[in-house]
């Protein structure tokens, strides 16, 4: 018999934001094939208030009297039910979740990615959204991340029969588009309507260095508040170089091949494929010292043409301009 349910839990970092768009905005389209995207408490078009639930967040989750409303909300026995967050992986107890989504009734999809890569883009977000004053190279020391641990507990429960591992490759997907890769497999779904890209841009260059720079003068309470994280995110669009891959030279490589070893073996045994570690990764320098005044100039004009609420914390550094 078919699954109940598909649970897409993850990695963050692997296009989830895209699956969870199109998932959301196709209702009819999966209805014909048999599928339907719950709209049960969506945040940003995905299922975190019910991961949150799960993990016994005392205040992100669902209200009172949430799992009669879910079981009502999966109720049709004629029909299978995709649930997607990338908090699931980390942040749940699979346990927890076989409460809700029983293991003789749960397939499970799980994308990683190259840990390089996959640790760049974290870093980039910690900076932005927290109080984060590391290098990079002290960050993939300080949190490692590997999946191996994670995995074993999501296998544990569930079994590895039940998990379909897939590498966050475009070469990997039909297209080179992850969410065709996620509709192959729900075994196809015809008649989808592609919503555009997400423009939830990566910040980078002299932009992340100076956020980093911020950092060291803000509390956790005042870099993680609305809407400061957001007002970089739009620094993002206002120049090339402050967005995209920031560039890790070939001692930083060297140090993430060295750390995940262990964990690539262990995946690779799996029959999971993530391709090699880059020997560095090109992309804007950070910092790069030859614009950096020029760009923290930049910055200081924006928002003060603006009135960002970053604006009382960085006239707290030395380098903004008087």
């Amino acid at each position: 018999m078919a699954p109940r349910f598909l649970l897409h839990i993850g990695a963050n970092k692997t296009g989830t934001s895209s699956i969870q768009r199109m998932l959301a905005t196709n209702a009819p389209a999966l209805a014909c094939a048999g599928w339907v995207y719950p709209h049960f408490h969506l945040s940003h078009c995905a299922h975190h208030p019910l991961a949150y639930a799960l993990a016994g967040h005392p205040t992100r989750g669902v209200p009172d009297g949430w799992r009669t409303a879910f079981a009502q909300a999966t109720a049709d026995p004629g029909m299978a039910y995709v649930i997607s967050s990338e908090l699931f992986f980390r942040n749940v107890p699979p346990e927890a979740a076989a409460t809700l989504f029983p293991p003789d009734q749960t397939r499970i999809v799980l994308y990683l990615r190259e840990h390089l890569s996959y640790l760049a883009s974290w870093y980039a977000q910690a900076v932005q959204e927290r109080n984060l004053t590391a290098s990079f190279d002290d960050y993939i020391r300080l949190f490692p991340q590997p999946f191996e641990g994670f995995l074993k507990r999501w296998e544990a429960v569930y079994g590895a029969a039940a998990i379909t591992l897939r590498p966050f490759r475009r070469d990997a997907f039909p297209g080179g588009d992850i969410r065709q890769d996620m509709l192959a497999q729900m075994g196809g779904v015809a008649g989808i309507d592609m919503p555009k890209a997400d423009s939830n841009l990566t910040i980078s260059g002299n932009l992340l260095f100076f956020k980093r720079m911020l950092n060291h003068v803000m509390t956790y309470d005042e870099a993680h508040a609305h809407p400061i994280p957001d007002e970089f995110g739009a620094y993002a669009e206002l120049q090339d170089s402050f967005r995209g891959r920031f560039e890790t030279g070939p001692d930083t490589a060297a140090l993430a091949a060295k750390l995940f070893a262990h964990d690539r073996t262990a995946l690779t045994a799996r029959g999971l494929d993530l391709g090699p570690v880059p020997e560095r990764v090109m992309g804007q320098p950070c910092p790069n010292l030859d614009t950096l005044q020029t760009d923290v100039a930049r910055i200081a004009q924006v928002a003060l043409e603006t009135n960002k609420a970053f604006l009382p914390y960085a006239k707290r550094l030395p380098v903004w301009p008087k």
